[in-house]
């Protein structure tokens, strides 16, 4: 989008019709992340428009049953001025979605319930009737609807819940399977969560649901979803008993049938019927989805605790895989060693939006860290999808200049402040931004300020930054592990006080890697004096070596080296004697 101000008014005006349309939070947030995707690459259309579409496709892609004249006349009544004419939307579907590598304009929702109607040679009616099962599953729980594993399975789902209702034989699982290109086992996980969505008694019992046995044709259409007890919410007119649906003779016997023939379908071998529902909605679910506990128990209808138990069960049988990514945990159907770049940056988005919620970062800051990941994730290999969303997420603060640093990532996502310096130079090189970097100085200012230092520890450890030079073997330091590492040094040398667990803290840096920094550091001027490269007369530690608690058996054993050469040289200078303890370690002794 062409501008700050630009994005902000589209932002809130995306949020304002996402409460009138009842639109989940799910698919809103899908939509910032392609609005901020799309950046200037439509800057000659409308901003309401591009929003408006963008949304349509979106809702359209988690299988909403939301038409693009009801988002048009929302967003209009969204604007100040203007509105906004759906013919524009529909125009831009195909450039928009093409921009953001969607694979083609998904499908209306309630197109894919006639197509396969029309493919299964279903009655008109019972198209009819999946269309209002549908609106009602979305008026009952919008998220469950854009949380289904794809439209073609919600379309299948709806239509088997309708010929079942209404007792039309000849249409099965394997055949809405086959007509949607899910799978079976996809379609009956669907039709169980929004037949228990709206309540199996509502649906065979309220006539919205009903064929007329004599016409064929839908009866009542008023709307009536299930009230919270499971009844159905629409009044029975007084004295007028309600249409009944009569279940066909041996139809639980057919569903625990078909049960135990799909455990056995999929290998399950001696594992229970619930531990082969579990194992069945995890094969359903991926690829398309992370298989989590939370998403698995979601497709069950049960409590994530119930099923963990089986997931696990199952794991150790060698049936699924437990995976994780981040802090969430996945279960993955067979033996796959790695996650596919989609389900990565699935696993790192979650990590991003839990991260920017705990640290309650803006909008636009998360949806700049979520264009990161998504530039970066099919370039770089993941194995913790916590370590590339903390870097990401830090990149995005830097960028736009926001004051959170790696500790307060690291504390807020479990991760070491470490990895997410090491992750932002792997993150650097795959994505086209500049994400700026803070130099060793602008964390000993920040140290010394947070730390109420004296200004000698400042300018001494910023005198050693400037004359360390690393050699070939010294690891790559971060910034705050060279800042924390130099004022140890410097305060060591200086006579002054300064804790080490407080430097870590306040730098986010590991205490071992602070004191190896710091030996890098010493050994480094140490050598760089003995050999000429800094001048003795204009360094002021020289003077403060020999009485300075530095002394050859500090540190490992090259840094005692070091430190003894050095004493040795700077006792020369000043004509001091050289004590015995650094003449034993020069002459080896």
């Amino acid at each position: 989008m062409s501008n700050a101000a630009d994005r902000d008014s589209v932002d809130r005006q995306l949020a304002s019709v996402s409460d009138v349309l009842a639109i989940p939070a799910s698919t809103v947030q899908i939509t910032r992340v392609r609005l901020n995707q799309l950046g200037s690459e439509l800057e000659d259309q409308s901003m309401p428009v591009v929003g408006a579409t963008t949304l349509a496709l979106s809702a359209r892609e988690d299988g909403l049953p939301i038409t693009v004249a009801d988002i048009a006349e929302a967003w209009s009544e969204s604007l100040d001025d203007g509105s906004i004419d759906p013919g524009s939307m529909t125009a831009l579907f195909d450039d928009i979605a093409t921009n953001l590598d969607m694979g083609g304009t998904p499908p209306e929702p309630r197109a894919l319930i006639e197509r396969y109607g029309a493919e299964l040679e279903l009655p008109d009616g019972i198209v009819v009737v999946a269309k209002r099962i549908l609106e009602d599953a979305f008026e009952t729980d919008s998220q469950s609807v854009a949380g289904g594993t794809t439209p073609e399975a919600t379309a299948g789902a709806v239509l088997y819940l309708a010929t079942d209702i209404n007792g039309v034989e000849g249409v099965d699982e394997d055949d809405l399977g086959q007509v949607s290109e899910t799978s079976q086992v996809t379609v009956r996980n669907r039709y169980k969560s929004i037949r228990d969505l709206l309540g199996e008694d509502h649906l065979e019992s309220a006539e919205r649901y009903q064929l007329d046995p004599d016409t064929g044709a839908p009866m009542s259409a008023s709307s009536a979803p299930a009230s919270a007890d499971g009844g159905d919410a629409q009044a029975t007119a007084a004295g007028e008993p309600e249409s009944e649906t009569i279940e066909p003779e041996g139809s639980e016997t057919t569903e625990s049938e078909e049960i135990e023939s799909d455990a056995d379908d999929e290998a399950v071998t001696g594992a229970d019927e619930a531990s082969a529902e579990v194992l069945s909605v995890v094969r359903s679910l991926f690829p398309d989805e992370l298989p989590t506990t939370d998403r698995v128990a979601e497709e069950l209808g049960v409590d994530a605790a119930d099923v963990d138990e089986q997931l696990e069960t199952l794991a150790d049988a060698g049936e699924i895989e437990r995976k994780r990514a981040g802090t969430t945990v996945v279960w993955l159907p067979g033996e796959r060693e790695d996650l596919s770049p989609d389900l990565t940056e699935d696993a790192v988005q979650n990590e991003v939006d839990a991260l920017a919620e705990a640290l309650e970062t803006s909008a636009s800051v998360r949806l700049f860290a979520r264009g990161l990941v998504s530039d970066a994730v099919e370039d770089i290999p993941v194995e913790n999808a916590g370590e590339l969303a903390g870097a990401a997420l830090l990149a995005a603060c830097r960028i736009n200049d926001v004051d959170v640093d790696a500790t307060d990532i690291a504390a807020a996502g479990d991760v070491q402040a470490r990895t997410l310096y090491e992750w932002l130079d792997t993150l650097s090189g795959a994505v086209d931004v500049e994400i700026p970097t803070l130099d060793a100085d602008v964390y000993v200012d920040r140290l010394v300020e947070t730390l109420e230092l004296d200004e000698e520890v400042r300018e001494e450890s910023l005198r050693a930054l400037e004359q360390y030079q690393p050699r070939p073997d010294d690891p790559e330091y971060t910034a705050p592990e060279l800042a924390a590492g130099a004022m140890v040094f410097a305060a060591t040398v200086g006579g002054a006080a300064v804790d080490p667990e407080n430097l870590s803290e306040v730098s986010g840096a590991d205490p071992e890697f602070i004191s190896d920094a710091m030996n890098s550091i010493l050994v480094s001027l140490c050598l760089g004096l003995v050999r000429g490269d800094i001048d003795y007369a204009e360094t002021s530690w020289t003077s403060d070596l020999l009485e300075s608690e530095l002394s050859p058996d500090f540190g490992d054993s090259e840094t005692g080296k070091a430190i003894a050469l050095a004493k040795t040289y700077c006792a020369g200078r000043e004509s001091q004697y050289v004590d015995d303890a650094t003449i034993d370690v020069l002459v080896g002794e």
